[in-house]
């Protein structure tokens, strides 16, 4: 009897599942978008490649063969066009997918995982600390650290008769920086050249993203599996890393400052309103969205100006005949030259931060995008990399060429530059992106003032990289020899 029934239960499961593969790939509005069979049918490649780190690749392979848009799920759509930020990221409001994110330990998203309500009235209350005014009075921190870093690199290296990690030391300096603009202090790791425990549990669980991304994705995981079997020590890693925000940020309330870091600019317009938790919960996610992706591009690139002598040269003439001393360089001084904004454009496009697409859920009764109807709970995203490596879109999209950025090369004028948006687009894109361009542009033309650079041999390889969410970077090893001016 009960062999029977289960035999039965079986063979329902069976055929529904039968029924739901084939109104997938027959029936389902998003049927005759192209993408691999058995991706029409479940989510299961996706989970595999994301988890391995090797989604990146893969994607860009599947842009490849099926175009710009790609279905590599029963109800997920993947865009490499410039139509396709306008259409997913434009004016219509559609909400980020939330199964993307870990849950907040405090139960207070930050704002970059809130809803479009919330997320205005939030960005709105820490604009003032991320403009043009703010950026301005917080040059002085950005220069101190400039020097600080310059002086690391001598000392790490011994003037060049070591190599070192600038990778490293990049990582260090970008995470002090903010700690000091989002706490009031920094946390000494370009001092000591060594991680702070609380950043490398950032950086570890960038690792479980997607393994969290798949859980949250399938209720059912989290409630039978994840909830009662994940290690204790996950869950106290996490809790301890928010309390140590929490706890950072109340006492620079508590003691108030004069400096120009992020709270002096919210708490001058009395915070309008933001709460406590509020502040911690986006405390602790500015300090990885602005320092994390920031040294990660500006070691991609000086990585790929090393591999290109000649666009390297160009640069540093740039950077040499233009500023005598780092006191040269202001945020005016920095902003006109037009070969290191293009270097630095080149970068983000040849090697973005954030190499995937940020997914966002079409709202209720549907949306045009690329002149296709997509229903309503359908997972759309446009992927920085695939779409960045397009042909279609950029000439010889997987070469470092700077000058494509000039408007000077007509090899170049079909490029289409509006499909590149490293910083996102729409209502929701980087808030700091004007504070993390001047100190991309300070930090790198402070190291290329002052010293030669020469990649090492372990490195020339070190593009070869995974990824979860963002990059897993190895070592940076290059030799910094000071220049000739500068021994003298």
């Amino acid at each position: 009897m009960l062999t029977t029934l289960f035999l039965s239960l079986l063979a329902c499961g069976a055929l529904y599942y039968i029924g739901s593969a084939i109104y997938s790939i027959t029936l389902h509005p998003l049927a005759s978008i192209p993408g691999p069979l058995v991706c029409k049918i479940t989510r299961i490649p996706y989970w595999y490649v994301s988890i391995s780190g090797v989604d990146v690749p893969w994607m860009k392979t599947l842009h490849d063969k099926y175009g710009p848009v790609v279905r590599f799920g029963p109800t997920d759509l993947s865009y490499a066009s410039a139509e396709g930020w306008q259409d997913v990221h434009g004016p219509k409001v559609q909400e980020k997918a939330l199964e993307f994110f870990p849950r907040p330990v405090n139960d207070t998203p930050p704002m970059l995982t809130q809803t479009h309500e919330v997320h205005t009235r939030v960005r709105r209350v820490f604009s003032p600390a991320f403009s043009t005014r703010s950026l301005k009075a917080q040059e002085p921190l950005f220069l101190k650290y400039a020097g600080h870093l310059t002086s690391k690199v001598s000392e790490v290296g011994r003037d060049g008769k070591e190599p070192i990690d600038i990778g490293a030391l990049l990582n260090f300096t970008t995470f002090d920086v903010m700690a000091e603009l989002t706490f009031g202090h920094n946390l000494g790791m370009l001092a000591k050249s060594k991680n702070d425990p609380w950043v490398e549990s950032i950086v570890g669980w960038l690792k479980m993203l997607p393994l969290v991304a798949m859980i949250n994705y399938y209720p059912i995981l989290r409630v039978t599996v994840f909830d009662k079997l994940q290690p204790k020590w996950v869950s106290k890693q996490r809790e301890k890393h928010c309390a140590f925000a929490e706890e950072l940020v109340n006492k620079r309330l508590e003691k108030g400052s004069t400096k120009p870091d992020v709270w002096k600019f919210v708490l001058d317009d009395k915070g309008q309103g933001l709460a406590l938790p509020e502040m911690h919960s986006n405390a602790e996610a500015f300090m990885l969205a602005g320092s994390e992706t920031t040294a990660t591009l500006l070691s991609g690139a000086i990585f790929y100006l090393l591999k290109s002598p000649q666009t390297l040269n160009t640069l540093v003439e740039e950077i040499r005949s233009s500023f005598k001393s780092q006191e040269d360089l202001t945020l005016e001084n920095l902003g006109s030259l037009k070969y290191m904004t293009a270097c630095i454009k080149e970068a983000l496009r040849v090697y973005p931060p954030v190499p995937i697409g940020s997914p966002r859920n079409v709202q209720k009764g549907g949306q045009m995008i690329l002149g296709k109807w997509v229903p309503e709970e359908t997972r759309v995203s446009v992927h920085h990399w695939s779409t960045y490596h397009s042909e279609a879109n950029f000439t010889e999209p997987d070469s470092f060429i700077p000058e494509r950025w000039l408007g000077t090369d007509p090899k170049f004028a079909n490029d289409n530059f509006a499909a590149h948006q490293p910083f996102g687009y729409g209502y929701r894109n980087c808030i700091g992106q004007n504070m993390a361009m001047h100190e991309m542009r300070l930090l790198l033309a402070s190291i290329l003032l002052k010293y030669d650079l020469d990649l090492c041999e372990e490195s020339k390889n070190w593009a070869d990289q995974k990824s979860f969410a963002l990059w897993i970077k190895p070592k940076l090893m290059v030799r910094a020899v000071p220049r000739v001016s500068e021994k003298n």
